[in-house]
């Protein structure tokens, strides 16, 4: 097993030493640093790829042919992809929450306080991911947690990015995700609005999970492009270039079109076009 450290974007991958790694899988550069690994710890849980390589390619070509704005030749283009496990910690709790929040009720505004006190389990997904943002990996949607199972040995076989985040980190990010979860709960259970409160989480404990995704790239117009692709559900996440002749095709549109109505302002001068309207009016 070997870790290697990318210094122009900072993602690690972990695998094995019969793999080779020229590029880093999520933003193309090749400055590349091999770390020594010496406890490198494994996802406690993972939840297993339900597509293939052949479905992603496949989920590919839709995906470059599914906006008008994207050149046509895209859908011939040639991606690399590689299956990679992203990791995330699952955290779990019980959540005591002191709670407020206003009811239907027979009163002039139809609403009336209520409050209480409640205690039950709440579960976070928190990434840990530094190769992929925040905002993609939200973006990919829900990884369908109910699959999850143990880490198994030939897991391994696919490479994984290493945690950015420790437990402890974990921990520390999972409060509010927690206490927000559980007032959504409340929420619902109660029939309350503007649910809000005081939270304190107990039995607090993490696993490292291990989430499946498909890295893509290609190039266009001597330019690299990224996708994500979600293991289970096969959601895309990526920028794609836009077809240029489309785009200065719809910019000459517009100034056609306002070329056409300053030109029409100009002939019908506004009290010209005051009097129009009011001798409209008058027949009628």
């Amino acid at each position: 097993m070997i870790v290697i450290r990318c210094d122009a974007c900072g993602g690690a991958v972990a695998f094995d030493t019969d793999r080779q790694l020229v590029q880093c899988l999520f933003c193309a550069a090749v400055a590349l640093v091999p770390e020594p690994v010496h406890a490198l710890e494994h996802p406690g849980v993972a939840i297993p790829f339900s597509l293939t390589a052949i479905d992603a390619r496949r989920a590919f070509r839709a995906w470059t042919r599914d906006s008008w704005w994207r050149p046509p030749q895209l859908a011939a283009l040639e991606a690399e992809i590689t299956a990679l496990w992203i990791p995330a910690w699952r955290v779990r709790g019980e959540v005591e929450t002191h709670w407020a929040g206003l009811a239907r009720g027979a009163t002039r505004s139809g609403k009336r306080p209520r409050s209480g006190i409640d205690r039950g389990p709440a579960e976070v997904i928190i990434p840990a991911s530094l190769g992929l943002s925040a905002r993609e990996v939200a973006a990919l949607g829900e990884f369908d947690e109910p699959a999850a199972r143990p880490w198994e040995a030939h897991d391994a076989a696919v490479p994984r990015e290493t945690p950015s985040l420790t437990a402890a980190g974990a921990h520390a990010r999972a409060y509010g995700p927690m206490a927000r979860a559980r007032r959504a709960t409340i929420a619902r259970a109660e029939g309350v609005q503007d649910c809000c409160g005081s939270a304190r989480i107990h039995s607090l404990n993490q696993r490292l999970l291990a989430l499946p995704v498909f890295i893509g790239s290609f190039r266009y117009r001597d330019r690299p492009w990224r996708f994500v692709l979600n293991g289970r559900s096969g959601v895309i996440v990526g920028d794609a270039p836009l077809d240029r002749r489309k785009v200065a095709l719809v910019v000459a549109l517009i100034f056609v079109v306002a070329a056409l109505v300053v030109a029409w302002l100009d002939r019908n001068p506004p009290e010209l076009r005051h009097g129009s309207t009011a001798q409209l009016v008058e027949q009628k």
